[in-house]
């Protein structure tokens, strides 16, 4: 959308603009998945985004075998032997968990494991209590849960307190969106199913003699974000 003066003021949701970044390097995913309370009142808590991704995932295997999109490996620190099950918690400003993640007292993740049904009941609490004491479970064979924090910069008390918590800032994270659209403009041209936030990164990144410092404070201006 843009106003008359020029000037575009669509509003981007900061957890969709996530999501897409999610999306895009294969995660499967369910947005403010919430963990409802025993009895009536308001939500114990919600998860951002709940995530799995597959450790063979592959886009263009048979297609082009030659150039399968590249995921964001290092940013999001993927798995090549795992599933990858992540809780991503989303801010405007700086990386940060909610309590309910960090306060075993809850017992909020316990139920998120029950809910997403990944492990069974025997090995919920073991998995549980390394998840708050260290922001990740592996059980050492083929599967991986974990928390990542998504911001507009790195929290260094949360990395000393949390080292196995991956934080993504969201300079990073846009500029692999746009790198994304911009090499597979042609191969990403069907978007007539998108939702509206997928459509406006795709036509904000592939415009004419865009650059990937336009795209990202553009994008940045959209999703109102805090100053760093």
């Amino acid at each position: 959308m843009v106003s008359p003066g020029g000037s575009e003021s669509c509003q981007l949701s900061c957890e969709k603009v996530a999501y897409w970044y999610l999306r895009l390097n294969g995660f499967l995913q369910i947005e403010n998945f919430y963990i409802h309370p025993v009895r009536r009142g308001a939500a114990r808590t919600d998860a951002d985004l709940l995530a799995v991704r597959f450790p063979y995932r592959k886009e263009r295997l048979y297609d082009t075998p030659d150039d399968i999109m590249q995921d964001d490996s290092g940013g999001l620190s993927l798995s090549s032997d795992r599933i990858d099950v992540v809780i991503a918690e989303v801010k405007r400003s700086r990386c940060a968990l909610n309590g309910p993640w960090t306060n075993p007292s809850g017992e909020n993740v316990h139920r998120v494991l029950a809910a997403i049904g990944c492990l069974p009941p025997a090995k919920i609490r073991c998995a549980a209590k390394q998840i708050y004491e260290t922001g990740l479970y592996d059980d050492g064979n083929r599967l991986r849960i974990r928390l990542i924090a998504i911001g507009n910069h790195i929290d260094d008390l949360l990395q000393q307190k949390y080292p196995r918590v991956t934080q993504i800032v969201w300079e990073h994270l846009l500029r692999f969106v746009f790198d994304r659209f911009q090499k597979y403009r042609n191969q990403k041209t069907q978007t007539d199913h998108w939702d509206n936030v997928g459509k406006q990164l795709k036509e904000r990144a592939t415009r004419p003699h865009r650059t990937c410092d336009a795209f990202v404070k553009d994008v940045t201006q959209a999703m109102g974000l805090l100053a760093r």
